[in-house]
């Protein structure tokens, strides 16, 4: 038995949404993304349940209509886009999921995919776009960097006025957010990453493991009290 909100929980979710999909015959194939797609070794107990799945031609709507596929245990289930739903399992287990048929699969943007499930006639070569690990954003030009760094000191200063002005969230977000985003593109265009799966949407997302230095001295000028405090009060 495996525990919840541990990888190995999270993998045996998978194999029953693959046995729903299976058993409804409606499904192609059930591909895993992230940390339960080709980035396996980076799952753990925080990880999301990320999955696309392939439909039979005309079974889209279907399958986004009934979830009895899902299989037992869904405790919570949100169709934040056309195509897919954030879902929330017995346990823990947080998921976000997307429903294509084939042609829609090959025009979807993803990375690093992992087939979880295939139906025996499904097609042999669906798109997986694999990454590799050590994947390095080309360096920016002289454009880009003036760029960055223009956007993120005005940032700073519209946040500095908006916080004299008494609008503190409005600050906070271009303090601490938008100026930020800038400053991580910046700094990571200068450094040499460490070995580490990069995530191709958010230079954000594991900036730590990748730039360790980086981020310790990031870190120190970011308010941290808030997050703690969430923190502390989170299972």
């Amino acid at each position: 038995m495996t525990a919840p909100g541990s990888a190995p929980h999270l993998l045996a979710r998978l194999d029953l949404v693959a046995a729903g999909l299976e058993a409804s015959g409606r499904a192609l194939a059930l591909l895993g993304l992230g940390s339960v797609g080709a980035e396996l070794d980076r799952a753990d107990r925080f990880s999301d349940l990320d999955f696309f799945v392939v439909a039979r031609p005309g079974q889209v709507e279907a399958l986004l209509d009934d979830l009895s596929w899902l299989g037992s245990g869904l405790v919570h289930a949100f169709r934040n886009t056309p195509d897919g739903f954030k879902v929330l399992f017995a346990g823990g287990v947080f998921g976000e999921f997307a429903v294509f048929d084939e042609t829609a699969l090959r025009g979807a943007a993803f990375v690093n995919a992992r087939v979880v499930w295939r139906a025996p006639d499904a097609p042999t070569d669906l798109p997986l776009h694999p990454r590799p690990q050590e994947a390095r954003a080309e360096p920016l030009s002289a454009a880009q960097r003036a760029h960055h760094l223009g956007e993120a000191l005005t940032n700073l200063l519209i946040g500095v006025r908006r916080f004299r002005r008494g609008e503190r969230l409005s600050a906070w977000q271009f303090t601490q957010v938008y100026a930020l985003g800038h400053a991580l593109a910046l700094a990571a265009d200068a450094t040499t990453p460490q070995p580490g799966w990069a995530d191709a949407f958010g230079l954000e997302r594991r900036f730590e493991v990748r730039f360790p230095a980086l981020a310790a001295g990031l870190a120190a000028q970011v308010r941290q009290e808030a997050w703690e405090a969430l923190a502390d009060r989170t299972p």
